[in-house]
């Protein structure tokens, strides 16, 4: 993206691209990264039940096999050293034969790369601490904070870290930024906020899916599982009034109608047919190519409707 912004503070979370971006910003940085990518495979469902299986294989490494959208099994994950571009990840095929050759030491039913449905991958940016083997290298997170002096925004760079740490990663570097941007000083409140669409029990999604039945008897019970899950409270935002099916616009298969797409572009960023299908719902698991097509023709006009919209100016909004 071309151009140039102004903002008080700039918080420096590319993951992989963090050193692309001290570059951009002609910061140069003394860490070293060590990008290392981990895959996974979707296959038909190896269990029946709703607990996972974590393993050790021969070569030392954890191994791990997950319920996944209740049809299917989730296997993961390698470590391997990513030498190439961040725009498109994949799994290799070698990385694919290693987790099938993983589960078939566990599970009496044999799975081959043939039998894999979906698989993806993802690139962990660690800190290069010379370790010898990617998966000993450190999960560890250290931060960089530049620019703060004569006047300067600070930018404020983080190396590494993972999913199992981010709370505290987000709490020190707020701390960090407190002293430079007066408008971080209320405190940390996140520990007791529910994520959106979490305002409701820990052991309340049972209730949850039975209130969407009594309001939506027109939904299956395998969608409002999945709404349950993917949205909690949030789904009544584009559920609405609906009474029946129709009432939700075009009805793409499995559960997708046109009133959650449009939620999706509007309020999920949702660009393009794969975000909506794996970034979003993973009912890519599901679609046929026909369905895919339907879908991909509506995602394109409603993207270019909404991207009118919110291009005009705000009284021609009001006036609508």
């Amino acid at each position: 993206v071309q151009g140039s912004f102004h903002a008080r503070a700039v918080v420096n979370a590319a993951g992989p691209s963090v050193l692309t971006l001290m570059a951009r910003a002609n910061q140069p940085s003394e860490h070293r990264m060590r990008l290392v990518r981990g895959s996974h495979i979707v296959v038909p469902q190896l269990f029946d039940h709703d607990f996972a299986y974590f393993f050790q294989l021969a070569d030392g490494r954890i191994f791990f096999a997950i319920p996944y959208e209740r049809d299917f099994t989730l296997i993961g994950t390698t470590d391997r050293d990513h030498q190439g571009p961040l725009e498109h990840v994949t799994a290799s095929q070698e990385e694919i034969a290693y987790l099938c050759e993983g589960a078939n030491h566990y599970f009496e039913r044999r799975i081959s790369p043939a039998d894999v449905v979906w698989s993806y991958a993802g690139v962990r940016p660690l800190i290069d601490d010379g370790s010898g083997k990617p998966e000993a290298a450190t999960r560890g997170y250290p931060f960089e904070l530049d620019g703060n002096e004569d006047g300067q925004a600070p930018l404020l760079s983080v190396f590494g870290g993972k999913i199992t740490t981010f709370r505290h990663l987000a709490a020190e570097a707020i701390e960090l930024l407190q002293p430079l941007v007066p408008g971080l000083s209320g405190g940390d409140w996140t520990a007791s906020r529910p994520l959106p669409g979490g305002d409701f029990p820990p052991d309340g999604a049972k209730a949850l899916a039975a209130d969407y039945a009594r309001a939506y008897p027109f939904l299956e019970a395998d969608w409002i599982d999945r709404l349950v899950k993917a949205y909690g409270t949030l789904a009544r935002q584009w559920l609405g009034s609906a009474r029946t099916l129709e009432d939700l616009g075009t009805h793409f298969g499995h559960g997708l109608t046109s009133a959650e797409v449009d939620y999706l572009i509007a309020r999920e960023w949702a660009r393009t047919p794969e975000d909506i299908l794996w970034r979003r719902t993973k009912l890519g698991l599901r679609f046929d190519a026909g369905e895919t097509a339907s879908l991909a023709g509506y995602v394109l006009a409603a993207q270019l409707a909404f991207d009118q919209t919110s291009q005009q100016p705000a009284a021609s909004m009001d006036s609508q």
